[in-house]
């Protein structure tokens, strides 16, 4: 078992909640968002956009549990959790390359790569 990969994982999830979070300021600063202010799509997609945060950085502490005690993830219930967390981090990278943006689909999908490889070994 590999604990530093879980780190290593749960490392990258902080990584994209910050960045995520330095991307919503920047996305909602945008002058076509600013125009719908105070609409129902704005207000949804400002707090959907920031809990996109919360969720990656809940994810980064579930994987630096499981890097504490990796014998976790031979629980089914854990094991379909990381699971279910790849899916999201594969399908968001192939949204974000689907629409040209292809430096957040490059960091994504590695951080998918290193999750996947992280929970494989543990």
């Amino acid at each position: 078992m590999s604990p530093s990969l879980l780190q290593v994982s749960a490392g990258s999830f902080v990584f994209l909640s910050v960045a995520h979070t330095i991307m919503g300021k920047q996305w909602t600063s945008d002058p076509r968002f600013k125009a719908i202010a105070g609409t129902k799509p704005w207000a949804s997609g400002t707090v959907g956009w920031y809990q996109g945060s919360g969720f990656l950085l809940l994810t980064g502490l579930l994987h630096w549990q499981w890097s504490r005690d990796p014998s976790l993830l031979q629980d089914p219930l854990n094991k379909a959790i990381a699971g279910l967390v790849n899916v999201v981090l594969w399908a968001s990278s192939a949204w974000y390359a689907k629409y040209g943006i292809n430096d957040t689909a490059s960091v994504v999908g590695l951080c998918a790569a290193l999750q996947a490889w992280g929970v494989l070994v543990a």
